[in-house]
């Protein structure tokens, strides 16, 4: 008895197929010119039998062209007498065939023009690639395939393409620049292709997770998802969250369902409706959406996508529509962008792809084309503006901005992904750093409103100091770093600063005891359970006199206990005199809770602030790098 696996859910290839041959040919049932090429000599009874002509015979090869239907070719393959049958690739004046999508996303207007996608990882979640097609020879770097999680048979030829729909979506990403066929937006990006559709453009959620999966194991920078299904799942969701979070920028096909159904307000498919997926409508040659796109409130992007030609297995080309072919060629420039700017992140370069898209329909974002047509990022690198930079021994790195201030007056910096410097005149900037390679991002701000576009970049190397468990790409390195610089937080016997071990009430109060200059020496105290002993008992007992610490009401000081939020809001508030308030935006901060008003105080002041849900969580524990940060803002007004 035959047993079957079911497929939880389907998914599709989301496009609409045009066929356009070599020739001008477009019933392949008619008959196309192709060229057979024998193990050893020329069967005249076979192709004869198997062919609608036999239009030549080659002299110094055993080949021939001749003229077949799709069936007499398949015929053909199978003889084990014949070594290839490729239908007739064109033969033109050394020119390739651009689609007018290539233009419309500006690419001759590519700033450099050089940009290629040179070293940047594209996943491609799809039928597969031919990697054999003479248009994307040395483009496939890898690739696995994965449909054997639903039939045991279901990889005959590994990742090679035996539907189209996949190597159609590689062309448009990176063929290659070369005199024939087609050319892709990223002609130089490494393509790795993760096969998870069969050959009629179908798959399960089990092949597509476990593609995604695969392609984290293998760190790409993107994944193209020219996929689609109508209904949602968890764990897809969770899967395409965590290669996010991961670092990869997830491009996927909005759908072929065309509008909403009344009632409904979006049309757009899964997985491209995940908030970690950006979702691509087509558009037409004219800017016109395609009647058949999917729209919504999730449309992030457009992209052209009617009738778009591109390559297609055994050395083949043809022309094909919808959003499938959309996705890729934002998938391309996102290369494009990488390469230009490696060290941005993935949630960076979504950001700029947003930014510089061209604005079609209503003004803002629509349901329609989110937020325009895709494009080349246009902008100088750096915009001639220089940031020289010194850096000292201790971690203090300071920039030369005269030359931003000049030009703009203001600007905004950002460290990675966080903004740490806003509506800054001066024209010294400064940091602190332990030892790496810090990026930063310079942003004008013109008339009180920063430009998102013209940004200057810095990527400083910062020698000293060089700490065990710190990392210059930590978002706390620059409060840690700082408190070391000055001697506050010194670390451990072994070198370690251990940044994210919870802290004690002991270690806050070395802390807090050093910044304030206060007398450390180890000796008898206050509190019943902190004798002469302990090592942080000096510092208690001094803050204890200085009145900012009074313990328990059982006498006891509790050293060993760890922090928790509200104590560091009342320890800081009352050390650094920090000015109380009654009320705040906290929605977990009332009257009730013991230290409100200190809680309130230093959230005012900038140096602590709350959850992205609004809350503060006054009972959550903290470790080293959270009271660092704290206490570095409330001792530095610029850190803040």
């Amino acid at each position: 008895m035959n047993t079957y696996k079911l497929v939880p859910l389907l998914f599709t290839a989301s496009f609409l197929f045009f066929y356009t041959p070599a020739s001008s040919e477009a019933n392949t049932s008619d008959g196309r010119q192709a060229v057979i090429m024998f193990e050893e000599e020329v069967n005249r009874a076979l192709i004869e039998q198997y062919s609608q002509s036999t239009d030549y015979i080659f002299e110094e090869i055993p080949a021939a062209s001749i003229t077949v239907t799709d069936a007499q070719k398949k015929a053909l393959q199978m003889s084990p007498e014949v070594k290839s049958i490729t239908y007739d690739m064109p033969v033109t004046s050394s020119a390739q065939t651009i689609s007018y999508g290539y233009e419309k996303v500006g690419m001759k207007n590519l700033v450099p023009s050089t940009l290629t996608g040179t070293g940047v990882k594209i996943g491609i979640l799809d039928s597969g690639v031919d990697s054999r097609h003479p248009d994307l020879q040395k483009r496939v770097a890898g690739g696995t395939c994965l449909m054997t999680i639903v039939d045991p048979a279901g990889c005959p030829d590994s990742y090679n393409d035996d539907s189209g729909h996949g190597t159609h979506v590689a062309g448009i990403i990176a063929a290659n620049n070369n005199t024939f066929g087609t050319v892709g937006v990223a002609p130089s990006a490494s393509l790795y292709a993760i096969k998870v559709l069969d050959e009629n453009g179908r798959g399960s959620t089990s092949t597509l997770i476990a593609g995604v999966e695969w392609a984290m194991r293998q760190k790409v920078d993107i994944l193209n998802i020219s996929i689609t299904a109508p209904i949602y799942e968890t764990s897809l969701e969770e899967i395409m969250k965590k290669a996010y979070n991961a670092g990869i920028l997830i491009v996927g096909a909005a759908g072929n369902t065309g509008p909403p159904v009344s009632g409904s307000s979006s049309s757009v498919e899964y997985p491209a409706k995940f908030d970690s997926v950006i979702a691509v409508s087509s558009i037409d040659q004219y800017d016109k959406i395609d009647p058949l796109s999917s729209l919504g409130k999730e449309v992030e992007l457009a992209a052209p996508g009617v009738k778009i030609y591109s390559t297609y297995p055994d050395s083949d080309y043809t022309t094909s529509s919808g959003t499938s072919m959309a996705a890729p060629y934002v998938s391309g420039l996102a290369a494009l962008y990488k390469e230009k700017y490696p060290e941005m992140t993935n949630v960076q370069i979504r950001a700029l792809l947003q930014k510089n898209a061209k604005d079609l329909g209503a003004a803002g974002r629509d349901t329609y084309f989110g937020y325009g047509l895709v494009q080349v990022d246009k902008n100088p690198i750096n915009h001639g503006i220089e940031l020289p930079y010194t850096t000292d021994s201790k971690g203090m790195l300071t920039v030369d901005t005269s030359d931003l201030t000049a030009r703009f007056g203001a600007y905004n910096v950002y460290r990675g992904d966080n903004l740490i410097g806003k509506n800054e005149t001066a024209d010294e900037w400064i940091d602190y750093a332990s030892a790496g390679t810090v990026t930063y991002y310079f942003h004008p701000v013109v008339n009180g409103v920063e430009d998102e576009v013209t940004f200057t970049t810095l990527k400083a190397a910062v020698a000293a100091p060089s700490i065990s468990d710190l990392r210059s790409s930590k978002w706390y390195d620059r409060y840690v770093t700082y408190l070391h610089r000055e001697d506050i937080m010194t670390g451990f016997n072994d070198g370690t600063i251990r940044p994210e071990s919870n802290i004690t009430r002991g270690e806050a109060a070395i802390l807090i005891g050093k910044s304030l200059g206060l007398n450390g020496t180890k000796r008898q105290t206050q509190f019943k359970d902190v004798t002469a002993n302990v090592s942080s008992s000096g510092y208690i007992q001094s803050l204890a006199e200085a009145g900012i610490t009074s313990g328990f009401g059982d006498s006891t000081f509790r050293p060993s206990q760890l922090v928790t939020r509200a104590e560091m809001a009342i320890l800081i508030s009352k050390a650094y005199k920090v000015q109380t308030a009654s009320s705040s935006s906290l929605t977990d901060i009332t009257a009730a809770i013991t230290g409100y008003e200190y809680i309130n105080g230093i959230a005012a002041a900038g140096i602590a602030g709350g959850y992205e849900d609004g809350t503060f969580r006054p009972q959550t524990h903290m470790n080293r790098a959270q009271f660092a940060t704290f206490l570095a803002r409330a001792l530095n007004e610029q850190l803040r």
